[in-house]
Order: structure tokens, then C-alpha cells, then sequence
């Protein structure tokens, strides 16, 4: 298993779980859940943002928060 963070610009995966209850709330209520395929747009320059897609929705989540998203 691997972190959203590690992802690769293009490819996807599907979440498993998160490692961090905060960052599991925030994302849930967001709509993120596990099970939903996830697809990494792109990553901003110098630890910024990570762009994501998830459900036919585009997020724009933390790098700190990427790191508690666990794939399968």
C-alpha cells in the first residue's frame, strides 16, 4: 500500500483508508471516501498542493494531507 502523496501525475488508485482521524473527517465530509478511485492531476511546484480527481470531482488537498490517504 502507498500514499496518495506518491502517486505518479496520471495515474489512479483506489483509497483503502487514512491514517489520520482529522484528515479521515475532513475528507469524508468532502465526499472522499474509501473505496472511491482517486486520480492525481498534478502536483504544484516546491510541496504545494496536489490536485486530485475523485468521483468525477476535482479537489485541491494539502501535501501533509495526500501523506494520510492510503491506496491499495
Amino acid at each position: 500500500m502507498t500514499a496518495l502523496n506518491s502517486l505518479a501525475p496520471g495515474k489512479s488508485a483506489i483509497i483503502h483508508s487514512f491514517s489520520d482521524e482529522a484528515t479521515a473527517c475532513k475528507m469524508m465530509s468532502m465526499g472522499i471516501l474509501p473505496g472511491s478511485k482517486v486520480k492525481l492531476i498534478r502536483k504544484a511546484p516546491f510541496g504545494g498542493a496536489i490536485y486530485i480527481k475523485a468521483d468525477n470531482q476535482q479537489f485541491a488537498i494539502r501535501n501533509n494531507e495526500a501523506e494520510c490517504v492510503v491506496l491499495k
